[in-house]
């Protein structure tokens, strides 16, 4: 099976509207940060923890569909695992604040 080498230096980014949570992801998906902004300091706990975890997901989705744009590019055989663009178009609706 052909693979498409994995750039270690790209990260993907999700924020929240105003830009003051931002969830940072590397190409496999592993989690590399989360920036806060003041805003978000005004958030309950649960409030945050939550957000945090839905910017993650959808990082982390960003970079499945990179993976697989960069397999289908190959012409190489793609699992159903990655997301792809229906479904992190999906996952952003669900992303209101």
């Amino acid at each position: 099976m052909l693979e498409a080498p994995v750039d270690e230096t790209v990260v993907f980014e999700a924020s929240s509207r105003d830009g003051s949570i931002v969830a940072m992801v590397g190409p496999g998906g592993a989690s590399l940060g989360v920036r806060l902004e003041p805003p978000a300091m005004k958030l309950t706990d649960a409030e945050l923890a939550n957000r945090i975890v839905l910017l993650n997901t959808l990082a982390h989705l960003h970079a499945q569909l990179a993976r697989r744009r960069e397999l289908e590019a190959l012409h190489a055989e793609v699992s159903d695992s990655l997301a792809d663009e229906t479904q992190v178009r999906a996952f952003e609706r669900l992303i209101d604040f």
